[in-house]
């Protein structure tokens, strides 16, 4: 079962612009979610998925160093930006994430991926889960379909929401028994969030990726204030509530 891990960034989020070269106990934040997906040990390979915006050669450059293949293709069209650059590795299964998550889990995204192989499935997401600390797994050929079949532009922006918004259509799972948590989100979109990652870093052992969902819930409980930081934040979305996909974009 080949399976192909694609971290979709760009430079140009709407409310923090930059974010995934901010720095982060010195490292770039995309950095740090690309050895979140690194450390998952189903996957075969990984392919950055940014535009082909000049403000984006930065994110190219960064990833090279990195020694993370790169596709560069629409601003808008995300789906087949996603799908362009995973297609030429010829996957069975996909493990998409944002370049926006310095704190996804290789378990719980191994657990996702174990959960689809295992199921037989065609869709598992982070339903039951902190934003940040998961990712989708998707067959690869329910990928080809979306992009062949969608046209709404969210569904093209949002990249799954057409295969999971179709569960007569398509196999659609969650993990069998999510984690408990309290903190409900762990990803970067807002400056609030990005001051939250960076507290939260510099109380990791050792102040390097890949974290754990246990450690990082223990260090916001055991941190004053913490929890605090970002627990305001209100995440755009796309159906996720009447879905129980509580998924988001960098993207937007």
């Amino acid at each position: 079962m080949r399976t192909i891990a694609v971290i979709q960034a760009r430079m140009g989020s709407t409310r923090l612009p930059g974010k995934i070269l901010e720095s982060i106990e010195g490292r770039p934040l995309l950095a740090w979610t690309i050895a979140a997906v690194r450390a998952v040990p189903v996957v075969d390979d990984i392919v950055l998925a940014t535009t082909d915006r000049p403000e984006d050669d930065a994110v190219a450059e960064a990833v090279r160093v990195l020694s993370v293949r790169v596709h560069r293709g629409s601003v808008h069209d995300v789906l087949r930006r996603v799908a362009d650059a995973v297609r030429p590795l010829e996957p069975d299964v996909v493990l998409r994430q944002t370049g926006d998550n310095p704190f996804a889990d290789p378990e719980i995204m191994s657990a996702q991926l174990v959960r689809l192989y295992e199921g037989p499935l065609d869709y598992v997401g982070i339903a039951g889960l902190p934003l940040g600390i998961g990712g989708e797994a998707v067959r690869a050929e329910a990928l080809w379909i979306a992009d062949r079949e969608a046209t709404e532009p969210a569904d093209r922006e949002h990249v799954l929401p057409f295969v999971y918004a179709r569960p007569e259509r398509f196999a659609i799972g969650s993990l069998t028994a999510p984690p408990a948590w309290r903190h409900p989100r762990y990803t970067v979109d807002t400056p609030a969030d990005l001051v939250f990652a960076r507290a939260v870093a510099a109380r990791l052992p050792g102040r390097r990726p890949p974290a754990r969902l246990a450690t990082l819930e223990s260090i916001v409980a055991g941190g004053t204030g913490l929890a605090e930081l970002n627990a305001t934040i209100s995440q755009r979305s796309h159906r996720e509530a009447e879905l129980n996909q509580p998924r988001k974009s960098e993207e937007s």
